[in-house]
């Protein structure tokens, strides 16, 4: 009996440790000691490899320093564990959408979409891939979706805004321009300028 006490505890101690480690973690990464976060998710992730939420903050960490090929390992492994993991496929979309692959960035946003309904972002990030992509109709859908989803979505304006310019719908597009300059965004300004006078 002494001896299954003695590992139940060996076992509560262990864990707990762990959870601190991930905890730990997580607070070095908030501070923006990323060096310092990886390793203690590392640590971590040797005795708990499915933990998605250590998984997924340790790729953040790796993104942070700019080891984007690190960042993109871990966020593939979260979808392997869980498919809807919805930040990792957001994050991963957002990888691809650096590299200049917009097609693979819509495929992941659009399935972060699905699971993430209400999160106007990941329709903004849709929209911006089928933006790059020529897809005028399927952009115009998740830029209205993003901004019903958030009214003050600035950047959802002026994006959707340069869209209706460029479809030949230069009274509406101005309008969402003036809308995001309105809105504080930076670029809205310039925007005006170039396509509104």
């Amino acid at each position: 009996m002494k001896l299954i006490i003695s590992y139940l505890a060996a076992i509560f101690l262990f864990t707990a440790c762990g959870d601190n480690q991930s905890s730990e973690g997580d607070k070095l990464f908030q501070q923006g000691q990323y060096e310092a976060a990886i390793q203690q998710y590392s640590e971590y992730l040797e005795y708990n490899p499915e933990d998605l939420k250590a998984i997924y903050n340790q790729g953040r960490a790796y993104e942070e320093l700019g080891q984007l090929d690190k960042s993109l390992a871990n966020f593939e492994k979260a979808i392997e564990i869980d498919p809807l993991h919805a930040n990792s496929l957001t994050s991963i979309g957002k990888h691809y959408f650096r590299e200049n692959n917009y097609a693979d960035a819509s495929f992941y946003f659009s399935k972060a979409a699905e699971i993430k309904q209400s999160d106007p972002q990941v329709f903004y990030l849709k929209a911006r891939s089928h933006h790059k992509l020529g897809e005028t109709k399927e952009a115009m859908e998740a830029y209205d979706l993003a901004i019903s989803k958030n009214r003050d979505y600035g950047e959802a304006y002026l994006y959707r805004g340069a869209l209706k310019v460029y479809q030949g719908k230069k009274s509406a597009g101005c309008n969402d321009i003036r809308t995001a300059q309105s809105l504080d965004v930076p670029e809205a300004k310039s925007a005006l300028q170039e396509y509104c006078n």
